[in-house]
């Protein structure tokens, strides 16, 4: 059995949702989480710790990108590298986090990103679909998320696989499936704030929807009919693009062969739970899912650009009241202590009205950091 586009597409935009908080993901989404997996990166949130962050640079540099490429490439040593110490010294580098956000506005990193994306989980998690018999679009967005996040083949070994498939036993199967890594996930302290990913499908499960109907409302963000009409219906051509027409094969479509040339073909990492080897869904090249998401990524990234420059107008507005906050306090001290000596009042006066002052001063000041710690926690978990 063989999922149709728009299947792939809603598990696609589901855990890009869990993600990255945006229905197709976000290529320049760059954090560390407390989770010791280092960098978290891109539309999947490919992660150091795993591999898969060292598989994007890799296909990044070989694709040509240019933008951040010397740092890239002098960090590529110790990406490949998957101990703590090499992670935890990468998630301290700014000047890596900076180069893989700036990389992220190139169309190789893009591609790069959605090959590693399509070989390492989404190709593999459609095999295991293939493999146990399941047809149910939910089927394959629980598997595809369980692929992405980690944990498919440890939960699924305690779920037995029916001898004999039908839609009732998918249904039966995936249900205690999903029960039982909610459970997982709800009991372990670092992955408890991630619970909300079966939580949804737990949702979908109690009022039968199997089949994904939409709209849908995932972790806050909607999915509708629209989106996906659009994308299957637009023809995603990127600016000073020529279009190339897909080589079809006996296995079906292949990556176009001008891009074929460019990026080499990677092996699956020994490192994904669950999977071995992909079989012929993994060798389809997925040309439609790369072309909906480049017409994605390219509005995404026009809306990311108006979002990152309000969000630097907000900051550098916090940082100037900070600033002239500090100056007028300063200045406001020292004008207080001249009248005072003119005026001769007594110093215990001067001390009081300045230590009320400084007072007010030091808790505007707290409360500017406050919220530019908020702030930053909302960047962090977009």
């Amino acid at each position: 059995m063989t999922f149709s586009d728009e299947d792939k597409l809603k598990a696609l935009a589901i855990v890009r949702v869990f993600e990255t908080s945006k229905p197709f993901g976000d290529y320049a989404a760059c954090v560390v989480l407390n989770d010791g997996a280092g960098v978290s990166y891109g539309i999947n949130q490919f992660t150091h710790r795993s591999g898969s962050l060292a598989s994007v640079v890799e296909t990044y540099l070989k694709n040509g990108g240019l933008v951040g490429r010397q740092t890239l490439m002098a960090k590529l040593p110790v990406l490949r590298m998957r101990t703590s110490a090499p992670v935890g010294r990468l998630a301290a580098d700014e000047l890596f986090k900076k180069a893989l956000r700036a990389a992220a506005v190139s169309r190789e990193m893009r591609r790069a990103q959605q090959q590693i994306a399509f070989e390492r989980y989404l190709n593999p998690a459609i095999d295991i679909c293939n493999k146990h018999g399941f047809v149910l679009p939910l089927s394959l967005a629980v598997v595809y998320d369980s692929v992405t996040h980690g944990s498919w083949e440890r939960i699924s070994a305690t779920v037995p696989i029916p001898k004999f498939h039908s839609p009732q036993s998918e249904r039966t199967w995936i249900t205690e499936y999903v029960r039982k890594r909610h459970f997982w996930l709800t009991n372990v302290p670092r992955l408890r704030t991630t619970n909300y990913r079966t939580k949804f499908f737990l949702d979908q499960i109690a009022i039968g929807n199997w089949d994904l109907r939409l709209p849908l409302t995932v972790h806050g963000s909607g999915l509708t009919q629209s989106m996906f009409t659009q994308i299957s219906t637009e023809k995603a051509v990127e600016p000073n693009d020529v279009p190339t027409p897909d080589i079809t094969t006996a296995h079906g479509p292949q990556i176009p062969a001008a891009t074929s040339a460019q990026i080499p073909q990677a092996q699956p990492p020994a490192s994904v739970e669950g999977v071995g080897e992909t079989g012929s869904e993994g060798e389809r090249g997925n040309g439609f899912l790369e072309t909906a998401a480049n017409a994605v990524g390219t509005t995404a990234e026009k809306f990311d650009r108006v979002d990152g420059v309000v969000t630097a107008v907000a900051d550098r507005k916090d940082a100037a009241k900070s600033l002239w906050t500090t100056v007028c306090g300063i200045l406001s001290q020292a004008v207080w202590a001249v009248f005072v000596f003119i005026a001769g009042l007594p110093r215990e006066v001067w001390i009081v009205v300045a230590v009320i002052a400084a007072a007010l001063m030091l808790a505007y000041l707290y409360r500017q950091i406050e919220l530019g710690k908020i702030r930053e926690q909302r960047k962090a978990d977009k």
